[in-house]
């Protein structure tokens, strides 16, 4: 297994970020950098970790709160991918404001994360999963040879993401769960957002919004 998966949970809204390194270059991709990523940049530095990626499901403010931080402090560029869909999610600061709270954006087009694209990190390949419901351009990242799925707030362990901030759709959401989370192995692990990783056959069978 060439894959090595770090978790932080970090931020006022306890936000999970993954941290993927694999392993054969060292070379690693951050999932949804939140508020508080201070903390993974001086892991990544002590770890001698070359932080090539970063990966944003949807453009939340919780789930980008540390991008900005990020890109200023790196000593050489690296890709950000997020769906078309978000963009405009991004621009407005990811809906910050409407919370109380206060996000400073860089200003960079990020990469497209489309559907059913691959992005290459070392000898890993994650697959891009269009997953819209919870916002319009929400995406999860699919390893398969992993058997992992970083999901974002499309799914939770025995729940699912919010669909009543703008670019919410209950109906979309659980058709995006039923066609990119329950079509795969009961074996593939779920890495949620927030809250505690799951697994496909647990949320089949247990999660009440899905029975």
């Amino acid at each position: 297994m060439s894959l090595t998966v770090k978790v932080f949970t970090l931020g006022p809204l306890q936000n999970n970020s993954y941290l993927l390194i694999d392993e054969h270059s060292r070379s690693a991709a951050l999932i949804d950098p939140p508020y508080g990523v201070e903390a993974i940049s001086q892991y990544i530095e002590t770890q001698k970790l070359d932080l090539q990626l970063i990966l944003i499901t949807h453009a939340h403010f919780d789930h980008i709160g540390g991008v900005s931080m990020l890109i200023q402090s790196a000593s050489k560029s690296m890709d950000v991918y997020l769906h078309p869909d978000d963009q405009r999610l991004w621009e407005a600061g990811g809906g910050a404001k409407e919370f109380g709270f206060y996000l400073e954006l860089p200003v960079l087009n990020p990469k497209p994360a489309l559907d059913q694209s691959i992005i290459h990190l070392g000898d890993t390949n994650i697959q891009v999963r269009h997953t819209p419901g919870h916002s319009s351009g929400h995406v999860v990242y699919y390893v398969p040879e992993e058997k992992s799925i970083f999901c974002g707030d499309l799914i939770f362990y025995h729940g699912v993401g919010r669909t009543d901030l703008p670019g919410g759709s209950a109906r979309t959401l659980i058709q995006s769960i039923e066609k990119n989370i329950l079509s795969v192995p009961d074996d593939v692990h779920l890495y949620p957002g927030h809250g505690p990783a799951t697994t496909v056959g647990e949320e089949r069978a247990n999660n009440p919004f899905l029975i």
